[in-house]
């Protein structure tokens, strides 16, 4: 069983995560978005937007820049989370209402 976590900030819109997981606690793959860079175990700090993969070892402790070959990265997070989706191959996305991912007034 494969879950999709969706979290978005409540006082900053413009910030959240998408992440795939299995077996309830392995995080295959995260998006992190609009918060602070990452810094790897080696020290490397990677900036906003990045993704997490697993990583034998270090579980998703590590981030990457965003492949653009994998993922268009925009400043629209609809399109965001819908882009990580084809990433991860969710073949059924679930039913999300499009108008959670927006501030009131703005489309």
């Amino acid at each position: 069983m494969f879950l999709l976590d969706v979290r978005r900030s409540q006082l900053n819109l413009s910030k959240g995560t998408y992440q795939n997981r299995c077996r309830k606690i392995v995080v295959l793959a995260r998006f992190g978005f609009g918060g602070a860079p990452h810094r790897n175990p080696d020290g490397e700090e990677i900036g906003t937007p990045h993704l997490h993969l697993y990583r034998e070892n270090y579980a998703d402790k590590w981030a990457y820049r965003v492949p653009n070959e994998s993922l268009s990265i925009t400043d629209d997070p609809w399109s965001n989370l819908q882009e990580f989706m084809r990433f991860c191959n969710i073949t059924k996305p679930p039913n999300i209402e499009k108008g959670l991912f927006y501030e009131q007034g703005n489309p």
